[in-house]
């Protein structure tokens, strides 16, 4: 198995997804070549997520984003006891 990197990308309606610079040359990768892809769609629900923590309603996207980080984390260690 090779190198393994991990980002956010955004769908194209021509069915591309863009691949971020640092991970191209982190991979090396030349254009054309061959690489094998998972996908995860992310699915956050704000409205529900903001009713299960009110005091959540004035915070910035990014903070928002940060605490989401944090539980997504802590689900791949199996400490996922945090539920949204």
């Amino acid at each position: 198995m090779g190198k393994i990197a991990s980002f956010k990308s955004r769908y194209k309606s021509d069915g591309r997804i863009f691949i971020p610079k640092e991970i191209v040359n982190m991979l090396s990768l030349k254009n054309g070549e061959q690489v094998e892809v998972m996908i995860e769609k992310e699915k956050f629900d704000r409205k529900g997520f903001l009713q299960l923590f009110g005091i959540w309603k004035d915070k910035a996207e990014e903070e928002i984003n940060i605490y989401r980080r944090i539980v997504k984390e802590r689900e791949e260690f199996g400490r996922g006891e945090i539920g949204l």
